[in-house]
């Protein structure tokens, strides 16, 4: 039973974060919503984080502590009662009552111990509506909205990983249009967290480079025995939100000519993964192709091409006829003087 409850703490404080962090519940705003921090063994690290409470009535907030590790691929972290590491280091208020619209600095203190691993230690302030107190058979929940700690501890820390795969989004190779979706696979066999940084550089049919992206645009990070799943998007321009769609086939068929052309992209192409990471500057690259062909637009620039060469000759052949009246007319002109 102890087990399920704590399960259930689990798994309801991770999508409360969650949806905290994504809407700001309208609420209770926090910055910043991460802290990346180091310190030394038997160090007390001082940090601030400010609570903006939105509401139009006073709130008091309360506080309590979590240890997270990595959960999947995603990113997404899943937190765990505290009963030791960063959890139980951390100290702040345990309790604010913040009045309508107003914002106030909190002090963090994370007392490290002297007998701290080195490496990462990862946790998470909440603050919610509710106390953090339990009645036997439950546990209170509310709805909370949190900040990330990332700690490392200085030492001797192992560092090791690498990339584990890269490719094109469900390993698409023919595109008709941009964008094109690349993601990559980073795994972390060390013992602190792994933030890679590089470039995705595409290069044409002709490998002369035709867009460089950042291989990491989140900044996120990898937790140690773990692995993360990061998406990169290449495309030149986004349609604007709200725009309204054509509703006939030739409407239609016009519209994805116009996005082509303002997207344009033909051929084979390449992209290469270079990042480096780690404290040492390790390297791990990686390349894929793959072609694109806008055949709406091609068939557009194909009869615009035959348009023109035939006009063009249908003027040719008129200036021609011109040229040759104008030169027997001359003639004949020349034939009357004599």
């Amino acid at each position: 039973m102890k087990l399920l409850r704590t399960y259930r703490f689990l798994a309801l404080t991770t999508i409360a974060l969650v949806m905290a962090l994504v809407s700001s519940a309208h609420a209770l705003t926090i910055t910043p919503v991460r802290l990346e921090i180091k310190g030394e063994p038997g160090q007390v690290v001082k940090q601030e984080m400010t609570l903006i409470n939105e509401q139009a009535v006073p709130v008091t907030y309360y506080s309590s502590f979590a240890n997270f590790e990595a959960q999947g691929d995603t990113g997404s972290p899943a937190f765990v009662v505290a009963k030791a590491d960063i959890g139980t280091w951390m100290k702040t208020s345990e309790s604010i009552t913040l009045g309508p619209n107003e914002s106030k600095a909190i002090a963090i203190n994370i007392a490290i111990p002297t007998d701290a691993s080195a490496g990462g230690h990862f946790g998470a302030i909440f603050w919610g509506t509710a106390p953090n107190e339990t009645t036997p058979g439950q546990l209170a929940i509310s709805a909370k909205t949190g900040m990330l700690i990332l700690l490392s501890v200085s030492g001797d820390v192992k560092e090791a990983g690498g990339l584990a795969d890269f490719m094109t989004v469900g390993n698409k190779f023919w595109y008709n249009t941009l964008p094109v979706s690349f993601e990559y696979r980073f795994r972390n066999d060390g013992g602190d967290r792994i933030k890679p940084v590089g470039k995705i550089t595409i290069r044409d049919t002709v490998y002369i480079p035709a867009d460089r992206l950042d291989a990491n645009p989140v900044q996120g990070n990898i937790l140690p025995s773990s692995m993360r799943k990061f998406k990169v998007d290449w495309i030149k321009y986004s349609e604007p939100a709200g725009e309204p769609l054509a509703t006939s086939a030739f409407g239609k068929f016009f519209h994805k000519v116009g996005y082509q052309w303002k997207n344009f992209a033909l051929g084979l192409y390449f992209a290469k993964i270079d990042i480096t990471y780690g404290s040492q500057g390790q390297h791990a690259t990686d390349q894929v192709k793959f072609f694109v062909f806008p055949w709406q637009l091609v068939i557009v620039i194909v009869v615009v091409l035959v348009l023109v060469l035939w006009g063009s000759k249908k003027i040719l052949k008129k200036y021609n006829r011109f040229i040759i009246s104008q030169a027997r007319a001359g003639m004949s002109d020349e034939s009357l003087e004599q």
